[in-house]
């Protein structure tokens, strides 16, 4: 008998767990880069017009990590987040999205857009107050409206409405790779989505 209780007791201790991490969004969604590339692409002026990064194996933050080549024609190349990154990731407002960039080169630097948020309609960008070095460089980026725009529009704050109509329908999530006038190699690892 007082072994059914205590089964009893573990199962509504499981349950009211899951219900506690369903209630607060439930987890995370990370790229790590132990093992491969984690179907992360690339678009822009990069890797000769391959869309897929190289693998490095090591040298990450802590194992591996995704690498890109510039083709330095003149546009600016992007790190494309795969699918399980987008979709209905509404639960991920008010919560962060982290990862490491590294660059070879400091030289000749410039600014763009540094992470991407599109479902196709409304397109949001955000500035980091810095670009990376070419050691291992750690980012947060909290995702809600505060500093961020509109692409069409730098001067225009984006209302907490369109933030969330963004998340609830996410079709790209994109991480700026190139800060360089000129060619140059970028490395992204560590990426993770607070849900």
């Amino acid at each position: 008998m007082k072994k059914n209780i205590w089964i009893l007791i573990l199962v509504v201790i499981v349950l009211l767990i899951l219900l506690l991490l369903k209630q607060c969004g439930g987890g995370t969604v990370t790229s790590y880069f132990d093992i491969d590339d984690e179907s992360w692409l690339v678009g822009g002026d990069v890797q000769s017009g391959n869309n897929n990064p190289d693998y490095i194996k090591d040298e990450g933050k802590s194992g591996g990590y995704i690498s890109a080549k510039d083709d330095a024609v003149g546009g600016v190349w992007y790190w494309l987040a795969p699918p399980k990154f987008l979709g209905d990731i509404s639960s991920a407002y008010g919560k962060k999205l982290e990862f490491s960039l590294k660059q070879s080169s400091i030289n000749n630097q410039f600014d763009d857009a540094d992470v991407i948020l599109s479902n196709g309609e409304i397109t949001l960008v955000y500035d980091t107050p810095n670009n990376p070095g070419i050691d291992w460089t750690d980012y947060m980026v909290l995702l809600e409206e505060k500093e961020w725009h509109y692409s069409t529009s730098y001067e225009t704050a984006v209302t907490k409405e369109d933030f969330i109509k963004v998340l609830k329908n996410l079709k790209a999530l994109k991480i700026r790779g190139e800060f360089v006038s000129g060619g140059d190699t970028g490395g992204l690892d560590n990426v993770v989505l607070y849900k």
